[in-house]
């Protein structure tokens, strides 16, 4: 998890450039499982230098915390 500037946490994993190929360090391909076709299109986190990280949709679910339940009110009594 990353801490920003104020002390919050943000969503945003920053990967290791070293770990990556070329194409995934660009965008061309899924940051897990390398596909390039279709090409991944989901923002999972970022590079040091601030460049996204992409991934595909089926990798993308399983890199990102599921959320939480809605809240939902009770009914007035």
């Amino acid at each position: 998890m990353n801490w920003g500037p104020t002390g919050t946490a943000q969503d945003m994993l920053t990967f290791d450039p070293d770990q990556l190929s070329w194409a995934q360090r660009e965008g061309d391909a899924c940051v897990v499982c390398h596909k390039k076709w279709p090409r991944p299109r989901v923002r999972v986190g970022r590079l040091p230098d601030d460049s996204a990280v992409l991934a595909c949709n089926d990798c993308a679910e399983a890199l990102m915390p599921a959320s939480l339940a809605t809240v939902v009110a009770f009914p007035a009594r």
